[in-house]
């Protein structure tokens, strides 16, 4: 069975100078189905040029969603592979980083939340205070939503876990499986700062029916998180899977 997937990206610079967040959303279909990645990654503020961890970080993520993991998934690779690759990648995105930030005598740091699906199976990689949120409709109709991350802050606006130029630290990495249909939010914390409980009803995984529908609940939640006074980046990826 084929997946069908409906999705959208929303970024937004806010009342921020500089856009320091970076998103990306990349499907294929293969002849052992659909393929996706969706990332979020959010420069820390507190450090010198953020937009550079993050762009760098997402680039380099699509880069090898493409030469890797596309790959080894048509191939019929399980997960072990596909989390090694992904691995082999931070790591050297994190020491790239390093030596960037040594060049010019700085600091420099980004989260990072993805999901990766493929066929029915599909795997998160965590760092710091991003996140992936999982909306499910229940057989009584009544949408649920799950925080599949845990923040790596703490409770404050400082990280404790994040990609940059300092050690390498080891991701939360989490396997699921799809069952029906379910809906993924990845955002950064400028956009779910100041949510409430009535983005589960327009983001309902059975009341989206379309791109450009997601495209416009997204950026109706995001015009109301700026009334709000909200004065960080907002970014998310919503997709619906099944």
């Amino acid at each position: 069975m084929v997946l069908k997937m409906i999705s959208g990206v929303y970024w937004d610079q806010g009342a921020g100078r500089i856009n320091q967040d970076s998103v990306a959303l990349q499907q294929v279909m293969t002849y052992k189905g659909r393929v996706m990645m969706a990332v979020v990654s959010d420069g820390i503020g507190g450090l010198k040029e953020g937009e550079v961890a993050s762009g760098y970080i997402t680039e380099r993520l699509i880069e090898n969603f493409y030469c890797q993991m596309v790959p080894l998934t048509a191939k019929g690779k399980g997960r072990k592979a596909v989390k090694r690759s992904v691995l082999r990648c931070l790591y050297d995105i994190n020491e790239n980083l390093k030596y960037y930030g040594k060049g010019k005598d700085i600091l420099l740091g980004a989260t990072i939340s993805l999901l990766f699906v493929w066929g029915r199976n599909y795997m998160i990689i965590h760092l710091g205070d991003s996140r992936i949120y999982r909306y499910q409709t229940s057989k009584y109709h009544k949408c649920r939503v799950r925080q599949l991350t845990k923040d790596h802050s703490d409770g404050g606006s400082r990280l404790k876990k994040c990609m940059g130029s300092f050690p390498f630290q080891f991701p939360d990495i989490t396997f699921g499986h799809l069952l029906g249909k379910s809906g993924f939010l990845l955002c950064t914390d400028g956009f779910y700062r100041k949510l409430n409980n009535e983005i589960i009803k327009v983001l309902a995984p059975e009341d989206v029916e379309s791109d450009e529908q997601v495209y416009i609940r997204l950026r109706e939640i995001g015009e109301e998180i700026l009334k709000k006074d909200e004065k960080d980046n907002l970014s998310a990826v919503y997709a619906v899977i099944g």
